[in-house]
């Protein structure tokens, strides 16, 4: 009798999927970018976070590289059970496969929305030895001097470089463009004097800002950031100019609902904890933490905006 009774029941189990208790195992955050980014300070908070509320092992898996194509392969190749999730940008599920045969996926069918962390605006950072000290200089010396200043980005159509595309073209300068593999190089390389402009995510350069390498110009966002009083808006200059980014977790499509409404809730109740507040601040991120239908919505709206901007740009990957 007893061992009939545990053949029905784990019968049952196998019917319903819910053999084990999710999660059962370590979960993995792959991230499209280098150690250090904006993206891998969000994901490693994220991930302490999960951690506790969770219970179990959460990892970092930085895996850079072809604007995030290799990190989004990886998650759309393992198995669709919430254990592999995608610390994405609007890189990787908005921008990239417009001006990348290789994205070969469909973001709005082949991932699964979770929550969307925070957003942040981009810096245009400029080298010290440029003589320039306001974006008026920057655009009159780039004027004076078509197609010889050189600015980075974190890869072709990587949100760091889609900023200066945009601002290039509404202050109708010509600059060279020079993609790095992630975030990192890209601010080395200004640090080092190699490459003369940067628009960069907050959390690069605040902690730069001070120390007399690089002057920050102006910022991205509608209004001035708290961390950064003192650097004017592009808008100030350029009226109407609004560009930013923003990270969030997403999984591969055919994850469990109930799967990803429980990671959409535990990451939620990070607005919760001041210190993980602070260190977003600190990045120079808004915090959001937009759940599931909201994140897709937003993802729907931003591939319909950037798709008029990236057919007729003439941007494509090497």
């Amino acid at each position: 009798m007893h061992r009939v009774l545990a053949g029905l029941a784990l019968a049952l189990c196998a019917a319903t999927g819910f053999a084990q208790p999710w999660p059962a195992k370590p979960i993995t955050i792959v991230v499209p970018f280098g150690a250090g980014g904006n993206t891998d300070t969000i994901a490693r908070l994220t991930a302490g976070h999960l951690s506790r509320a969770l219970g179990t092992v959460v990892v970092v898996d930085n895996r850079p590289g072809a604007s995030g194509l290799i990190a989004a392969k990886q998650v759309l190749g393992a198995p669709a059970d919430g254990y592999t999730l995608l610390m994405a940008t609007a890189t990787q599920m908005v921008t990239a496969p417009f001006v990348n045969p290789n994205f070969n996926y469909d973001p709005a069918k082949d991932f699964a929305p979770v929550v969307n962390i925070g957003a942040n605006a981009f810096v245009i950072a400029t080298k010290s030895a440029l003589p320039v000290k306001s974006l008026g200089e920057l655009v009159a010396l780039a004027k004076q001097q078509p197609g010889k200043l050189s600015y980075g980005s974190g890869g072709t159509a990587a949100l760091t470089h889609l900023s200066a595309y945009i601002f290039t073209k509404r202050a109708e300068i010509d600059m060279v463009h020079i993609p790095y593999r992630g975030a990192a190089p890209a601010m080395t390389d200004l640090l080092g004097g190699v490459i003369d402009m940067y628009s960069a995510s907050p959390s690069e350069v605040i902690s730069q800002a001070s120390g007399g390498r690089i002057r920050l110009l102006a910022i991205s966002s509608a209004t001035r950031s708290k961390e950064l009083p003192n650097v004017p808006t592009i808008a100030e200059t350029f009226p109407g100019h609004e560009v930013t980014t923003w990270n969030g977790l997403v999984a591969r499509s055919g994850t469990p609902p109930e799967v990803l409404d429980r990671i959409a809730a535990e990451v939620v109740r990070m607005k919760d904890d001041p210190v993980v507040l602070q260190k977003l601040e600190e990045a120079g991120v808004v915090p959001l933490f937009t759940a599931r239908a909201a994140f897709g919505a937003q993802i729907q709206r931003e591939l319909v905006m950037w798709g008029k901007v990236l057919k007729n740009s003439g941007i494509r990957a090497e």
